[in-house]
Formats: C-alpha cells, structure tokens, sequence
C-alpha cells in the first residue's frame, strides 16, 4: 500500500530516528508481539469458522 504522502514518510522517520536506539527497539518489539498475537488469533478464528456447502439438485 502506498497512500502516504513522501513528506509524512520523511517525518514519520524524522521522528522514529529522533528517538533512542532502546527506545525504538522496545517499540519494535512491542509492535512485533502484537502483530504475532493478531495473526494468533485470526489464525484460530479461522479455524473455528464453520464451512457450508451448499448443494442443490
């Protein structure tokens, strides 16, 4: 998906560098647990989902 401006590309990581290297590791991180635990959770919802066949004759 590109649908951000390049200007608030630059920015964002105008603001992301500004930070300490800690500090974006934490947030790197803490981003990548939750994203690990959302595609978890869709995983097991999918599982759940019942399947219809529809046959008619």
């Amino acid at each position: 998906m590109n649908d951000t401006p390049a200007h608030i590309k630059q920015l964002q990581l105008k603001i992301w560098l500004s930070k300490p290297p800690m500090e974006r590791l934490k947030q790197m991180m803490e981003d990548n647990t939750a994203l690990y635990a959302f595609w978890t959770a869709a995983k097991q919802k999918g599982k759940n989902k019942p399947t219809t066949t529809s046959k008619s004759n």
